[in-house]
C-alpha cells in the first residue's frame, strides 16, 4: 500500500537480528558438542521438526490473512533445505547431505538473512520473524555438525552443491514465469537491493534468461569462497589442536 513501514538492510533492527542469530548459531554449536549421543540426536529431531512445522505454519497464518499463498508455497531453496534438516535428523551421516549444507544451504540460508527480502515491512513484523528464526535453524544445524567435525568437506562436494542448485532452479525458473512468483528470484525484480540492481542492469538486455545465467555465475563464485572460508577454519581447527 505504499506506505513506508518497512526497514533498511544493516538498519539497527536488522543488526540486531543478525546479532541475535550469530549469538544463537554459536551457543547452541559449543552445546551441541559439548552434548552426548543421544542428547545430540535429540537436539536434531526438534531443530528438524520444529523448522518444516513454522514452514507450514507460515502458510496458515498466510491463508488466513487472505494473502496469496502461492507466493509462500516451500519451493524456495532453503524450504529445501528446511526439509534436508529434518532427513538428517531422523536418518543422520548422509555424506551427500553434509555437502548440501555446506555448499547449498548454509550460504543461502545465510544470504537470506543478510541480505532479506522482507525489508518492506517492520523488522518485527510475523513474516520477519519467521524469515530470520527459519533461516537461523538452518543455518544453527549446519554450524553445530560442522563444530562437532560431523561434516567431512571436499571440493568434489562443492560441486555436487551447485549441480543440486542448478537441477532445483530448473523446474522453478518455469514455475517462477508461468505463475509470475519469485521462488528463485527469476520470476520478477526482487526486494533484495543486490538482486534488484542485478536485475535493473541485466533484463532489459538480455532477459529473465541472461538473468538467470548471471546469477548462477555469482551463486557459484560466492559457494568458492565459502569453500576458500571452511578451509581457513577447518586449517585453524586442525591447529588447535596440536
Amino acid at each position: 500500500q505504499n506506505l513506508s513501514i518497512g526497514f533498511s538492510t544493516f538498519s539497527l533492527g536488522h543488526l540486531i537480528w543478525l546479532l541475535a542469530i550469530g549469538v544463537f548459531c554459536y551457543a547452541t554449536g559449543r552445546l551441541y558438542r559439548s552434548s552426548n549421543e543421544s542428547q545430540k540426536d535429540l537436539m536434531r529431531k526438534i531443530c528438524g521438526f520444529s523448522i518444516v512445522t513454522l514452514e507450514y505454519a507460515k502458510m496458515i497464518v498466510m491463508g488466513l490473512f487472505q494473502v496469496n499463498t502461492l507466493e509462500f508455497v516451500p519451493l524456495h531453496l532453503c524450504s529445501a533445505a528446511g526439509i534436508a534438516v529434518l532427513v538428517y535428523a531422523l536418518w543422520p551421516g548422509k555424506k551427500w547431505l553434509d555437502q548440501l549444507f555446506a555448499y547449498a544451504f548454509f550460504p543461502a540460508a545465510l544470504m537470506a538473512v543478510v541480505f532479506p527480502s522482507t525489508t518492506m515491512y517492520p523488522w518485527w513484523n510475523f513474516y520477519c520473524i519467521h524469515t530470520f528464526v527459519f533461516h537461523a535453524m538452518i543455518m544453527a544445524f549446519f554450524v553445530w555438525l560442522f563444530m562437532d567435525g560431523q561434516i567431512t568437506l571436499s571440493y568434489k562436494g562443492l560441486w555436487l552443491g551447485l549441480m543440486f542448485i542448478a537441477l532445483f532452479a530448473i523446474p522453478i525458473y518455469w514455475l517462477d514465469g508461468v505463475f509470475q512468483v519469485n521462488y528463485m528470484f527469476f520470476g520478477m525484480r526482487s526486494d533484495v537491493s543486490i538482486l534488484a540492481a542485478l536485475w535493473d542492469s541485466i533484463t532489459p538486455t538480455y532477459g529473465r534468461a541472461g538473468f538467470a545465467v548471471v546469477l548462477g555465475a555469482l551463486m557459484a563464485a560466492v559457494i568458492h569462497l565459502f569453500f576458500a572460508v571452511y578451509c581457513v577454519l577447518l586449517k585453524k581447527k586442525r591447529a588447535g589442536k596440536r
